[in-house]
């Protein structure tokens, strides 16, 4: 027995998490499970123009898949829609390090050594 076909029917797409270069990053949920999880969405019309960002993409889902660490984002699935590469991922509930900071300006020392040691730890 086969296990059935990735899609996108299996997801519910909500809002909009953040944007980058070349896509941006939704919150999305899978039917089936009810878990909540992030899914960035790549346009392939710019990643295929610029050979560097292709090359990062494909880097990038190289090491989501062959990489489990408890410091480091897991991926669930990678699927190719449309014009799209969607990859579907943990969620962060509190956001990236980079607003966490800039939000707090300065941290503690205790807060500063635990995200030290959690970045360290997933190099």
């Amino acid at each position: 027995m086969a296990p059935p076909p990735i899609s996108v029917d299996f997801y519910k797409i909500g809002r909009v998490l953040g944007k980058g270069a070349y896509g941006k990053v939704n919150l999305a949920m899978h039917k089936l499970t009810r878990r909540l999880c992030a899914v960035k969405s790549i346009n392939k019309a710019f990643s295929t123009k610029d050979k560097s960002a292709w090359l990062k993409l494909q880097n990038e889902v190289f090491l989501f898949k062959n990489l489990r660490h408890p410091c480091v984002i897991k991926m669930f699935e990678n699927i190719s829609v449309e014009g799209y590469d969607l990859i579907f991922m943990e969620l962060c509930k509190g956001g990236d390090l980079l607003h966490y900071v800039r939000k707090r300006r300065k941290l503690d020392e205790p807060t500063a050594k635990v995200l030290f040691k959690q970045i360290i730890l997933g190099l």
